[in-house]
């Protein structure tokens, strides 16, 4: 399966389609580094540091026929008070008013021994009023996964889906884990950035689950602690 993403990506999509060579897949970073030839195309969009042209995405991909998965993220809204939310649920209509078959992933933050959000509650930084904040954190390898699962036909390739785990825990709570967790904490970052976790609210991870056969991975299976 061919993936293209046109330009660079912000976190976590770029990584997260990173993974996938990994697994066999062709990434390239923009449509006119595809080889010749009609085999069909995943387009993969996302927020990023520069502005997106989806017309000229599409364009360059001349005749060949595409789909595209929109990695957005959990509290894209066009109410939001955070900019990159705005920018987000702009992209989200940009690309469904397109007519291609889309999907559109919204991720909760990425947590996993490695994950730049492990690493900086690792170093057991303040938080926003006393952490209070209740998230919905979902295992990176849970989101791989369902990039796999919707490349290779296990998934939807229609709607949108918020990718977030099964537990609600307070960022307090999971900066205690994270705390007395192996591992470093260099290249640690808050991602989503903070002022966008202010505007999550609790997610709705079972449609997700269903529809591409996850069981989100319980945050005590891999940090071998208890949630309280």
């Amino acid at each position: 399966m061919i993936v293209v993403q046109p330009g660079p990506l912000g976190p976590p999509a770029g990584r997260l389609l990173g993974a996938l060579t990994a697994h066999g897949h062709k990434v390239y970073a923009r449509p006119e580094m595809l080889p010749e030839g009609d085999e069909p195309v995943s387009l993969a969009v996302s927020d990023g540091p520069f502005v997106f042209d989806f017309v000229a995405a599409v364009r360059a991909l001349g005749s060949r026929s595409f789909r595209v998965l929109v990695l957005s993220r959990l509290g894209a809204h066009p109410d939001a008070r955070c900019g990159s939310l705005q920018r987000l649920w702009r992209l989200e209509e940009h690309v469904r008013a397109g007519g291609a078959p889309t999907l559109t992933l919204r991720f909760a933050p990425l947590v996993g021994p490695e994950t730049p959000l492990w690493r900086k509650l690792r170093a057991r930084p303040s938080l926003p009023r006393g952490g209070r904040k209740l998230v919905n954190p979902v295992a990176e390898t849970d989101a791989v996964e369902t990039l796999l699962r919707a490349l290779d036909g296990r998934g939807p390739w229609q709607g949108w889906y918020e990718v977030a785990g099964g537990e609600a825990v307070t960022l307090a709570e999971l900066r205690d884990l994270a705390a007395h967790s192996p591992g470093g904490t260099r290249g640690g970052a808050w991602e989503p950035p903070l002022e966008e976790i202010r505007e999550h609210r609790l997610a709705e991870p079972q449609p997700w689950a269903a529809e591409f056969g996850i069981a989100p991975a319980p945050l005590a299976s891999w940090v071998g602690a208890t949630v309280a």
